[in-house]
């Protein structure tokens, strides 16, 4: 019987701690809100600027492809999303999961899909007065090297959003993708 009620305090000390720390940090900030903004089913046009050589090339023709995006909650505090669509012709998919970390105050994510062993990682802040999510990106290139990026995502209101992606050449963006989403009607089935 003392082992039982031995047993019982120490798992009241673990817990009832363990309850206030959860208890201080259960609300969702403003900027979780911003990250639950993408909540939902949408449909993307994606236009691509590469080169033959596989970089960045703003100046070649677009390669313009469809996609979907689905976007649901994980609690309060983070967005997963799939995105499926085409890359080069071949089916392509990929997952991120964002968020906000409060404690270093910047909007936090990572990006994997089926073309890259590799993650990429984001962070990055938002612009309130122009409802602009904008991240600083790394991750690992197609060359294997390691390879810093940036996107802005503008928010146009609730159904519509448009990402741009950048490439850095030597500190200088140089626009290799552009995404415009727009939210799916509640009819329309999700993507497998």
């Amino acid at each position: 019987m003392s082992r039982f009620i031995g047993s019982v305090c120490l798992i009241a000390t673990l817990i009832v701690p363990a309850e206030r720390a959860q208890a201080q940090f259960t609300e969702p900030s403003p900027e979780h809100k911003v990250v639950q903004r993408d909540v939902g089913r949408w449909n993307a046009s994606v236009k691509m600027w590469m080169g033959a050589d596989g970089q960045a090339d703003p100046s070649a023709e677009p390669q313009v492809s469809k996609g979907s995006e689905v976007n649901r909650k994980l609690g309060e505090f983070w967005v997963l999303s799939t995105f499926k669509g085409e890359f080069a012709g071949m089916p392509f998919e990929g997952h991120s999961v964002n968020g906000f970390d409060p404690k270093t105050k910047k909007f936090v994510g990572s990006w994997t899909d089926s073309f890259t062993p590799h993650a990429m990682h984001m962070s990055g802040t938002y612009d309130e007065a122009t409802e602009t999510l904008t991240f600083v990106t790394k991750g690992i290139g197609m060359d294997g090297n390691e390879v810093e990026g940036k996107s802005e995502m503008k928010y146009e209101g609730k159904r519509r959003r448009v990402l741009t992606m950048y490439e850095m050449k030597d500190g200088k963006p140089i626009k290799m993708m552009e995404i415009t989403y727009e939210r799916a009607p509640a009819s329309q089935p999700a993507a497998k």
